[in-house]
């Protein structure tokens, strides 16, 4: 598998960790992003509740106008820092203050064959990211630790059984000042915690794939059977989390996944993986949940309504409440386009 980086000593904390650190955008560029979203406002949708990202939006315009926004600014510098890779469509997350903030553990979705390909997202910080507002947790190595395949419908969450011991001794904080960039493999298990501070944090994101790579959507029928769909660009512009339910084109397929096996991992596999250096560890350290402990609209943030009781330390991105679930109804013209 050849390299992301052109740097070789980034590639190779890359690999080892699963993620890297480094200086991204000038103190300039950082007050030009920033001033051009708090000019534009908020993305349509935003309850300001939550760890909202502009993807979440039901408003192509604005997606649209963020991509443009961001990759002329960052077009230069993913150039020289990365060795032919292919920026997929940016966005603006804004983790807002307040107990709803919070991103539970989890991995990125698949974008490209990883056997044969990796992918990474870019994760530049526009205000400095501390305990206070949402760090970023990574958990290193965690890419390499067993074969995964993430996908809509697709399989379990394979750290189901060790989520509170991975959190509690084999994670690591990532504080980074505005500008920096935190680059990670789509496989490598992370979360953040609520913004605990009294203003927004904002972030610019974009993901890359190897040039040469197809760009890939697994989805699944919920009983095993993957199906990867080769997929535009503009699949990120024209959906959301809340439309990604039902499967692109059947002209869009390129067949049946049949290499992949699922697997979870356990106690006894993190055991092995820290005695063959390949997981840190450290004293259990209790965190806390991650996730409120309640249903509530990730589109407009109400609650009280019924809905299955989120998992307080994997997540809450999908959840609409009633009213929310006939919007996006109008908006992907199909009930089924949202599971309803």
């Amino acid at each position: 598998m050849r390299a992301t980086f052109r740097d070789p000593e980034l590639q190779a904390t890359l690999e080892r960790d699963g993620y890297a650190v480094l200086p991204f955008l000038d103190a300039d560029q950082v007050a030009y992003l920033r001033a051009k979203y708090e000019e534009r406002g908020s993305a349509p949708g935003d309850p300001h509740l939550a760890c909202h990202s502009s993807f979440h939006s039901y408003d192509r315009s604005y997606k649209l106008w963020v991509n443009d926004l961001i990759r002329g600014v960052i077009d230069p510098i993913l150039e020289r820092t990365f060795d032919r890779q292919r920026a997929l469509p940016c966005n603006f997350i804004v983790k807002w203050p307040g107990g709803m903030g919070g991103f539970g553990l989890h991995q990125d979705l698949s974008l490209v064959d990883e056997r044969e390909h990796r992918s990474v997202e870019v994760w530049m910080a526009l205000d400095d990211t501390t305990p206070e507002n949402g760090q970023l947790w990574m958990v290193p190595g965690s890419h390499a630790w067993i074969p995964t395949l993430r996908g809509i419908h697709a399989f379990h969450f394979p750290f189901s059984q060790v989520v509170p011991r991975i959190i509690e001794r084999h994670a690591r904080p990532v504080p980074v000042p505005a500008g920096h960039a935190v680059v990670f493999n789509h496989a490598t298990v992370h979360w953040s915690y609520p913004n605990k501070s009294d203003r927004p944090r904002l972030t610019a994101i974009t993901d890359l794939i190897p040039e040469e790579a197809a760009h890939l959507h697994y989805f699944g029928d919920g009983e095993g059977t993957v199906e990867a769909y080769e997929i535009s660009d503009s699949f990120w512009t024209d959906n959301s989390p809340f439309t990604l339910h039902q499967p692109p084109p059947a002209s869009a397929s390129r067949g049946v996944v049949d290499y992949f096996e699922y697997v979870e991992l356990t106690d006894a596999d993190l055991d092995r993986l820290v005695a063959e250096g390949r997981a840190i560890d450290g004293e259990a350290t209790s965190r806390g949940a991650i996730n409120a402990a309640k249903p509530w609209c990730h589109r407009c943030g109400a609650s009280g309504f019924e809905a299955w009781e989120p998992n307080r330390f994997v997540g809450n991105v999908t959840m609409l409440c009633p009213s929310c679930r006939d919007e996006e109804i109008r908006f992907a013209a199909s009930p089924a386009h949202i599971g309803a």
